[in-house]
């Protein structure tokens, strides 16, 4: 936030009486005895993060599950929400229902379908694997590409893709201030699924993504299709349509440090993090455990000072693997980012990104996630704009997307969103019309 500095007064301050000293000093006293953690609660540097890991990894809980947790538990908070989110998380009316840490197993058939002969190169980038399992399931923290492995099971993990997904998105300055509301639905595939392809001669994509806005107005009928490919050496690919022009023209993958469709993430920092890993230096710094909205009832309502946060939503205490990403060229943004994924399913928990202009928290994420077997007993609310069927979800063995909050901690400003999702498989005949570029033009389903 930008202080406010006040004229200097024109006359000469009285000299404060003695009492008033003896009062200052103690206090000084007071905040040199607190806890480290205490007195540095609003520093959100990349050090005082680090400091924190430090201090928290071997804490333990002095919560229960069953506990509706308020302001009043700080204390017993502050070594399991990263302190670079203490500010944001931690105001007068929250609440953070505790729930049993729960077991989200893969599809039964998750690993069954993996090709051998895949490898990591010199750079750490995954060569010949083409899904259907997780690359690497067991996780040696004494390996030096522990911390590259790791990424790699983020990225091939079960349920990123897969799925129809209606999204609303609130952009928000300070104290709610609602700047743009954002409605689209993302369509998403994977293509590469182990021993087969999803649809055949297409071995060499990833992944392909449709999305479509809604809303704002401006931006009614806009796509952007966008694919991935197995060889990660290779840029993505990408398309924007706009109505107005009636033709999709192509867009700069390599842009993946600028902020997506005037929302407050950038294309680097999907899921923790979506760029290259050739382009970063990696470092495994551990585990920890943290918070984590991993299998929440609904849609958790925003809350906080600015509606930039989840309040009144179920957490529960979750391993997880600490990553430190170093971006490698002078002229990024970044000096350093820190990604808490899950140790068992491999989904990111929270990401922190520090300027490198000064090694302050400049974007932070943190992910909603609620697992398919739950939609048995608890359906979360349907898109405003579009009813699916979500008892598909059910039998999928998955954690679902149920939206994130972006924050960019220098503007201010945030970007809060809910997702609706419903798991879907396409046909090979439908995938391959669905994710062209003719059907960009013709909108058709």
């Amino acid at each position: 936030m930008t202080p406010h500095y006040l004229a200097p007064q024109e006359r000469k301050q009285e000299r404060p009486p003695s009492w008033s000293l003896c009062v200052m000093l103690a206090l000084l006293l007071s905040s040199i005895s607190a806890p480290p953690l205490a007195r540095a609660a609003e520093n959100r540097s990349y050090q005082a993060l680090r400091d924190w890991l430090e201090q928290a990894r071997t804490a333990t809980p002095a919560f229960s599950p069953g506990q509706t947790l308020t302001i009043k538990d700080r204390t017993a908070l502050e070594s399991f929400i990263p302190q670079s989110a203490w500010e944001y998380y931690f105001f007068d009316d929250m609440e953070m229902q505790i729930t049993e840490t729960g077991h989200y197993p893969p599809p039964p058939e998750w690993g069954q379908n993996v090709e051998p002969g895949y490898s990591l190169d010199e750079n750490g980038v995954l060569v010949g694997f083409t899904g259907g399992g997780f690359p690497f399931p067991e996780i040696d923290p004494t390996d030096p590409q522990a911390a590259v492995k790791v990424f790699w099971n983020l990225n091939w993990r079960p349920g990123a893709e897969g799925y129809v997904m209606p999204m609303v998105a609130w952009s928000r300055s300070q104290h709610g201030q609602l700047d743009r509301q954002f409605e689209f639905t993302s369509i998403s595939s994977r293509y590469a699924q182990g021993e087969h392809c999803l649809v055949p001669g297409y071995d060499e994509i990833k992944t392909k993504s449709l999305m479509e806005f809604r809303s704002p107005r401006d931006m009614a009928g806009a796509k952007n299709l966008s694919m991935t490919y197995v060889d990660h050496y290779q840029e993505d690919a990408g398309w924007l349509y706009m109505p107005e022009q009636r033709k999709p023209r192509r867009t700069l993958a390599s842009e993946r440090t600028s902020e997506v469709m005037g929302m407050d993430f950038t294309r680097e920092d999907a899921m923790g993090f979506g760029g290259k890993v050739h382009e970063q230096n990696w470092t495994y710094l551990g585990t920890a455990p943290v918070l984590a909205t991993m299998n929440v009832r609904d849609n958790p309502a925003a809350g906080g000072p600015h509606l930039w946060v989840p309040n009144n939503a179920r957490w529960e205490v979750r391993t997880a693997h600490v990553l430190l990403i170093d971006p490698k060229a002078d002229n990024h943004p970044y000096s350093h980012k820190l990604v808490f994924i899950d140790t068992e399913t491999f989904w990111t928990l929270w990401m922190f990104a520090f300027d490198r202009q000064d090694d302050q928290l400049l974007r932070m994420n943190q992910h909603f996630l609620k697992y398919s077997e739950s939609y048995a007993t608890e359906t979360p609310q349907q898109a405003p704009y579009l009813e699916q069927n979500l008892a598909n979800n059910v039998g999928n063995h998955v954690l679902i997307h149920l939206g994130e909050t972006d924050i960019n901690a220098k503007k201010p400003h945030a970007t809060y969103s809910h997702c609706y999702v419903m798991m879907k498989d396409f046909s090979p005949s439908r995938a391959k019309q669905f994710y062209s570029l003719r059907n960009m033009v013709s909108g058709r389903r």
